[in-house]
């Protein structure tokens, strides 16, 4: 399969990539298995810089793990590293055990925080257009006595997200179950995810909350702008509304 372009661009730098593995009921067990397996192969994939296998939870961040659903994130030192992996034989294993693959290739617009003590994005802070979407990623570590008061907020997180008829699609995910959470969602433009988190009720409360209560031990935040699909989730591409590319030159 080739990527389907949204933006025409060459960047120099650093790309990442964020897919979406759905698995058969007889494929399951392998793909769990996987997540004990893949991260060491990850090691010694050449121009990976950063790279995190996650399952995913059931309606958006659950307690109940989905075994039909996993994701990997990947920081590649450029595209031509992306591309070497995703044509490589441990890709082609994933691609006869799944149902579906979906990946898309993003560029770092802007990050804060740590993840595993480290910053693995090296955004492109000049990069506006202003009518494709954005990617959003949240990623925590939450303090041991901080759990109960976590999880107990979560159904109000998840209903301020999905009021937003801006968001185009979410999933949670994670490396480690109820302590290591992560989020990845879609937006349809940079103004509409920015008119969700400023003006939102339900959102800025959960920010005040996180904030006061100083839930996570370790918590990073970045936005990118999607440049490149391929594959379907559910039946389709999760950015099939925007089926043209602009022109982006980046050296």
């Amino acid at each position: 399969m080739a990527f389907r372009s949204l933006v025409r661009f060459s960047p120099a730098g650093q790309v990442v990539t964020f897919s979406i593995f759905s698995y058969p009921m007889a494929s399951r067990f392998w793909a769990l298995v996987q997540m004990g397996l893949f991260p060491r192969q990850l090691q010694r994939v050449q121009g990976l810089s950063f790279g995190k296998m996650m399952g995913s939870g059931k309606n958006f961040l659950s307690f109940l793990p989905d075994f039909s659903r996993y994701a990997l994130l990947a920081v590649w030192e450029n595209e031509a590293a992306a591309d070497t992996f995703f044509g490589s034989a441990p890709m082609e294993a994933f691609r006869r055990k799944a149902s579906e693959i979906w990946t898309a290739k993003l560029l770092p617009l802007r990050t804060h925080g740590k993840w595993d003590g480290t910053s693995p994005f090296q955004p492109y802070p000049d990069l506006h257009f202003p009518d494709l979407p954005v990617a959003v990623l949240t990623r925590a570590t939450i303090r041991t006595g901080a759990l109960a008061d976590f999880w107990r907020h979560v159904p109000q997180a998840s209903r301020s997200l999905y009021s937003s008829d801006a968001l185009l699609y979410s999933i949670g995910v994670g490396e480690k179950p109820v302590v290591q959470q992560a989020t990845v969602s879609f937006w349809r433009n940079a103004k509409a995810l920015e008119e969700f988190a400023y003006r939102q009720a339900g959102h800025r409360e959960i920010v005040r909350r996180t904030r006061e209560k100083n839930w996570y031990s370790e918590d990073l935040f970045a936005r990118f702008l999607p440049v490149a699909t391929e594959g379907t989730c559910g039946g389709q591409d999760l950015l099939a509304q925007y089926p043209t590319y602009e022109e982006l030159m980046i050296k």
